[in-house]
């Protein structure tokens, strides 16, 4: 499996080609493969302290608020991020009701209780997670929810594939040895978590957070936090009025695959202009055959729909004869993860965009194909270049900054720098309004081969997209740090006590 840094690749959730909607039935059927859906991307090394790299994705502006008295300055600038661990990285927890376990900072008036969230995961067949029932032979590894397709975990406890998470924000410091307990724990399980800056590394200061087990049933996992809010309002069948929102942003989604709104805060908490016309999905310039508004207007389904005190989780199937490509969202205080797994026939080519909105005329865009940036205004730019690694826009609006990976087997695939910025486009517009001011992201051009799991002989690509969105407009300098530190994710140093 060949893993690459991509750019706007959530994109790849397309279902394509002349093709129309699939009910899901073919045969050359690959039964009893797992896609790799894991998203928390950790990595642990062997040995009695596991260190792993959490690879999960979100930040509030760091730089909007003071950090708290102490905060060392290696980590000061990356509170924002969220720290994200398998159970098997937690052996010491395994077992447990996801419930019982809690987590606390040290700090000055000792052990302070802090949010911590247990995601449950099991695998579940790819049919059941589209259409609630069924069964193709192809299972993955999904996020439980009781409520929609992916239903609930066969194991209520902490397992080894469920996950945690929790915001460095809230991180303190290392405790007292003779420190008393918080009120309400066992004395045993009881976890460190050591986090430190790979980047300046851990001399210029680690936090640290403790996971314990409750045994008082009123100590609250949440500990009074909600840093994201899920509104979830159906329309009728295929329309919806969802929309996700933070102390750092807001975005809405109209239909399961339409997303259609940004709105990033400013320094008094107000919601700014909407700077987002579309995240569009189509073939090629003026091909309209697909894209979002035809997945979504097509059948699928919800997966899964989480809200959660750190962070909410919103995972679709179904893009038209893309019948099982997947787009699955995870939204943070001030960062969006979005992974897309193309599951789908051969297609010839494809491009994932942001297509920005009027009020974002006046932004700046820059990217690893254009460093030194370009207006949007609606007037044409030379922006040309490979397969994007970030991208960023930024100006009295608010500032989104993009780093993106795939990860695929396919061979020899041509992917190529795709910006356009121009109120009247030379090619027709398929969703969305009739201009593209900075639309930008990746354009596959090379073809992509089958990678339906129903046949015989099919290839995987997934691509992953972690959106850091912070108030106000952000220089170079800034901007070049967190695209750094959103490459570079915090280290967590695992130990039992």
């Amino acid at each position: 499996m060949v893993a690459f840094r991509f750019s706007f690749a959530v994109l790849i959730a397309l279902s394509l080609t002349g093709c129309g909607d699939d009910d899901g039935s073919d045969g050359g059927r690959d039964t009893g493969t797992r896609d790799a859906m894991d998203a928390s991307d950790a990595r642990v090394d062997s040995g009695a302290e596991d260190t792993i790299e959490d690879a999960s994705d979100d930040p509030p502006d760091a730089r909007d608020a003071e950090p708290d008295a102490g905060s060392p300055p290696g980590l000061a600038l990356r509170s924002h991020e969220p720290i994200v661990l398998r159970g098997d990285a937690l052996p010491a927890l395994l077992g447990l009701s996801p419930g019982d376990i809690v987590a606390y900072r040290f700090d000055a008036e000792g052990y302070v209780a802090i949010p911590v969230q247990v995601d449950q995961r099991h695998l579940v067949d790819l049919k059941i997670l589209r259409d609630g029932r069924g069964a193709i032979g192809d299972e993955v590894l999904a996020y439980a929810d009781p409520e929609n397709n992916a239903g609930e975990d066969p194991d209520a406890t902490f397992d080894a594939d469920d996950e945690l998470a929790l915001m460095a924000k809230d991180a303190g410091e290392r405790a007292d040895d003779d420190a008393p307990l918080p009120r309400g724990v066992a004395s045993s399980p009881r976890v460190e978590l050591t986090l430190d800056d790979p980047i300046t590394g851990a001399e210029r200061g680690s936090r640290t957070v403790y996971l314990f087990a409750r045994e008082d049933p009123a100590l609250d996992p949440a500990a009074g936090a909600d840093y994201v809010a899920l509104q979830f309002r159906p329309l009728t069948a295929r329309t919806e009025d969802t929309s996700f929102q933070t102390a750092t942003y807001v975005t809405h989604f109209a239909a399961r695959w339409t997303r259609d709104l940004l709105q990033v805060k400013d320094a008094t908490g107000a919601p700014g202009v909407d700077i987002l016309d579309r995240h569009r999905t189509i073939f090629a310039p003026g091909n309209c055959l697909r894209s979002e508004d035809t997945f979504s207007a097509g059948p699928g389904g919800v997966a899964t729909q989480i809200d959660g005190p750190i962070r909410a989780i919103r995972s679709v199937l179904g893009a038209n004869s893309g019948t099982y490509t997947q787009r699955e969202h995870v939204f943070y205080e001030s960062v969006q993860r979005t992974t897309t797994f193309l599951r789908v026939h051969a297609i010839p080519s494809i491009i994932e965009m942001l297509d920005l909105s009027e009020d974002a005329i006046g932004m700046t865009y820059s990217s690893s194909s254009a460093p030194d940036g370009v207006t949007v205004d609606g007037e044409p730019d030379e922006v040309s270049g490979p397969v994007l690694s970030w991208e960023a826009i930024t100006g009295a609006q608010g500032t989104v900054i993009t780093t993106h990976a795939t990860e695929t087997d396919i061979p020899d695939l041509v992917t190529e720098t795709y910006y356009v910025d121009a109120r009247d486009p030379d090619e027709r517009q398929c969703s969305g309004d009739d201009s593209e001011f900075g639309a930008s992201g990746n354009h596959i051009t090379s073809g992509v081969p089958e990678t339906d799991p129903r046949r015989a002989r099919h290839q995987h690509l997934t691509s992953t997209r972690e959106a850091l969105y912070l108030r106000g407009e952000q220089d170079p300098a800034d901007i070049a740090r967190d695209v750094e530190s959103l490459m570079n994710p915090i280290v967590v140093t695992v130990r039992a006590l």
